[in-house]
């Protein structure tokens, strides 16, 4: 007999814009990349209930106390599919991922997707959308405590995401002619850090020319997200490019860059790049850079690498030629 089988994909995420400015109910756009991603295969067992992935292998009611938010996921799964427990079905669950850990890049979330969709799959099930997002809304709590949603959005759909605090996600059309490359410092970012840091200077001045403290910082960098999603809607590159070199140099203020990111970002500039920042939490993690031909993206990422970047991946901005 044929055994029974399921797949399940998510891809990656990165912050365009609006990074800690989101703490202070400014907004932010996330998005979707898929030259990473999350692929999870399930296949039927004749005995027990396992998982196999980078962090873990073994029964998914013993995984550590560390992996809760994703054992939650697979349970969850399988009672919204099958109305019944997970130990009712026997079955191999693996996990492979090419979204670093700690990278602001939404590796949690979308193993959580992949996962969800592969279950639904493997049993036959049709999946909500809505249904999907409270499952790794769920997960994600548990991992995080209080995640927006942008991760959950961004990871399980194909479309930017614009999101305010305590308002609906919307999501933003892309079809621009520009390639993102996006590059990992090999410093493991420090999100709680970075946002405790940006915190204490909110009443502190931060420029004695301008007398601008970092509560200004953080609203100039709310009014760079809304022209963001001008240049978005406007299909315009040279806008975008010039948008996020603003956003790093806020960044760079509120000191939440690296001597790491910067150099890849003076790195990028050097080589005729139309925009740089920092992307996510900051003190480390992930950057990003957007040049117009693939032929620019493929230079960029010989010198990222060159730089000392750990990895580099290239994302095209143009509808249907997204690459992986």
């Amino acid at each position: 007999m044929k055994p029974q089988t399921g797949t399940g994909l998510a891809n990656g995420k990165i912050i365009l814009a609006g990074e800690h400015a989101v703490v202070y109910h400014e907004p932010a756009i996330a998005l979707p990349i898929d030259a990473v991603y999350v692929k999870a295969d399930i296949v039927s067992a004749q005995i027990g209930q396992t998982i196999q992935c980078e962090l873990y292998t073994g029964d998914v009611n013993e995984m550590p106390t560390s992996m809760a938010g994703l054992q939650f996921a697979i349970c969850e799964a399988f009672k919204r599919a099958s109305a019944k427990e997970v130990t009712a079905h026997t079955f191999t669950l693996s996990i492979e991922s090419t979204i670093p850990a700690e990278r602001g890049m939404g590796s949690s979330a979308a193993v959580s997707v992949a996962v969800v969709r592969a279950i639904f799959d493997f049993l036959d099930a049709t999946l909500p959308e809505e249904t999907l997002w409270d499952i790794v809304q769920g997960a994600e709590t548990i991992s995080h405590g209080n995640p927006s949603g942008i991760d959950t959005a961004t990871t399980s759909g194909t479309r930017p995401v614009f999101f305010k605090k305590e308002q609906e996600l919307q999501t933003l059309h892309l079809d621009m002619p520009a390639y993102l490359v996006i590059a990992d410092s090999g410093v493991t970012g420090n999100t709680k850090q970075a946002v405790q840091h940006v915190s204490t200077l909110q009443e502190r001045i931060i420029d004695p020319t301008t007398q601008e403290t970092g509560s200004d910082a953080v609203q100039s960098i709310g009014a760079i997200v809304n022209e963001t999603k001008e240049a978005i809607k406007e299909q315009n590159p040279q806008k975008l490019g010039q948008l996020m070199s603003e956003n790093h140099e806020r960044l760079q203020q509120l000191g939440v860059s690296h001597d790491v990111i910067d150099t890849l970002v003076d790195t990028a500039h050097q080589n005729n790049a139309l925009g740089a920042k920092v992307t996510g939490g900051g003190l480390g993690g992930c950057m990003i850079a957007l040049v117009e031909t693939e032929e620019a993206a493929l230079h960029l990422q010989e010198q990222f690498m060159k730089q000392g970047a750990q990895a580099v991946w290239i994302q095209s901005l143009a509808k249907k030629e997204n690459t992986k």
